[in-house]
């Protein structure tokens, strides 16, 4: 009984409910200015997190901002999801600090929509990037191993930020108004 009792104490604490979502704590930032309605930035901002991998944790229109979360797991590639980790951020203080495996990544969006006239709207997109490790484990008594999860948050390369101020400027404009953007019309 006083096992029992012991698994109970030992895992309740990870079965509470959370507190719900904390913004994240910036590590990149990438800002745009643009020449658009800030309800037209809101829309195309909305539209573009529709087609990716991120999952919007809240929405707050009167703010002007957007949080947004993605979670990748190893699953049967883990050197792939490393590889893939080290593409979108800085790694090497996080193994120094003892990272050793990366069994998951999350990633904490806040996109930032603000007013500043009425044709102009500042963009901004920040993340925060944690790693996992799930490699260590304690053993509490015989037959019963917990594993203890580390996590590392890592700076970010600014290549999601970037990714996702694409995005949302590929919704605002049209193909040609885009093509114009990038500097690709225009040349003779």
């Amino acid at each position: 009984m006083a096992r029992l009792l012991l698994l109970v104490l030992l895992f309740a604490p990870s079965c509470m409910p959370s507190a719900g979502p904390e913004p994240p704590e910036v590590s990149h930032r990438q800002q745009k200015l643009v020449q658009a309605s800030f309800a037209e930035v809101w829309q195309a901002a909305h539209a573009a997190i529709v087609e990716t991998r991120a999952r919007l944790a809240d929405d707050d229109e009167k703010g002007g901002t957007i949080h947004l979360w993605m979670r990748k797991t190893a699953g049967a590639r883990p050197g792939e999801l490393e590889r893939e980790l080290t593409r979108i951020a800085e790694i090497d203080r996080a193994r120094h600090m003892g990272l050793s495996r990366v069994s998951e990544y999350t990633v904490d969006y806040t996109v930032e929509v603000g007013r500043l006239g009425d044709r102009e709207t500042r963009l901004d997109v920040s993340t925060k990037i944690t790693a996992v490790d799930r490699s260590e484990a304690m053993m509490i008594m015989p037959g019963v191993v917990q594993v203890i999860p580390r996590n590392f948050v890592l700076p970010s390369k600014g290549i999601l930020e970037r990714e996702l101020v694409q995005a949302i400027a590929g919704q605002l404009f049209l193909s040609e108004e885009m093509l114009y953007y990038l500097g690709v019309l225009g040349r003779e």
